[in-house]
């Protein structure tokens, strides 16, 4: 059966819509990533509006396409919000002045300059969508067939720079999971290690995001502070009040479960529980 024109338009209108905010999200942040290599380009960068395509109009299904004006946005994302999807390449204009930072920088023996602008090409465009690792790059970059002597090389000069920092990732990774989605130390420990983080930079990453300088009770018996103890107690106390329904000893096996998941001792688990059944009985 022959579909309407009108719906065959329709459903391109909002293919065409969602693809044009993926360019515009890869965009930005291959902005923000410029500014972290050029910051003296801010003004000139900030005063020139984002436009995913060229300067020509595109056409698709007898649809024009207008070039969105989306002024560049301000901070930087975090490692759990992906941005770009397949094809949607960040600036070409961008990209070149990054790469042009680095023209003055040695070059390895043996390594073909060409070769080695093309890798920090494909990292700039990888970490345009999301912070990485340095293990994490290396192995894309591994996977694009360059080298181990290229990959070394652009790791080499992306930490000099700057762009790959593990300390950063770590502490900006433990601290968007804690706060986004309750997870405990062992959990992000666990996550980092995986991602190829070093033992010194997760340990550190974890303190900085769970401990303070206070030293309290709670933080001496469980590893988490105060302050952190409150926020996890008032999470659980959302998942406490779900089960009001349910039988005591379903409602705890069910906090337990949740707690353990995310990755809390079992010292944390038992604290919390007794604190949720002294204020909240049932």
């Amino acid at each position: 059966k022959t579909r309407p024109r009108g719906s065959i338009l329709a459903d391109t209108a909002r293919l065409l819509q969602g693809t044009s905010r993926r360019r515009m999200a890869a965009l930005a942040a291959s902005r923000r990533l410029l500014l972290l290599l050029r910051p003296e380009l801010e003004p000139c960068l900030r005063s020139r509006a984002l436009n995913p395509y060229s300067g020509r109009a595109r056409w698709a299904g007898g649809l024009r396409r207008a070039p969105p004006l989306v002024s560049c946005r301000r901070g930087f994302s975090d490692e759990g919000g992906a941005y770009a999807a397949k094809n949607n390449a960040p600036d070409e204009q961008f990209l070149q002045l990054s790469l042009d930072e680095g023209e003055g920088d040695d070059v390895v023996p043996g390594i073909s300059e060409s070769v080695v602008k093309d890798a920090k090409k494909s990292a700039i465009e990888l970490l345009a969508v999301r912070a990485f690792s340095v293990s994490e790059l290396r192995k894309k970059l591994c996977g694009k067939n360059y080298s181990v002597d290229t990959v070394d090389s652009v790791i080499a000069d992306f930490k000099s720079r700057g762009l790959l920092n593990d300390g950063y990732y770590a502490e900006s990774f433990s601290r968007s999971r804690w706060q986004s989605s309750t997870w405990g130390p062992r959990r992000i420990k666990q996550a980092l290690r995986q991602k190829g983080v070093p033992e010194a930079e997760v340990d550190q990453a974890t303190r900085s995001v769970f401990q303070d300088d206070r030293g309290d009770e709670d933080q001496a018996s469980h590893g988490l502070s105060e302050a952190s103890m409150d926020h996890l107690f008032a999470q659980a106390s959302k998942q406490w009040l779900r089960g009001s329904s349910l039988p005591l000893e379903k409602r705890r096996a069910r906090i337990v479960r949740w707690l353990q998941y995310r990755g809390f001792s079992w010292g944390v688990t038992n604290s919390i529980i007794r604190k949720l059944e002294a204020q909240h009985p049932p």
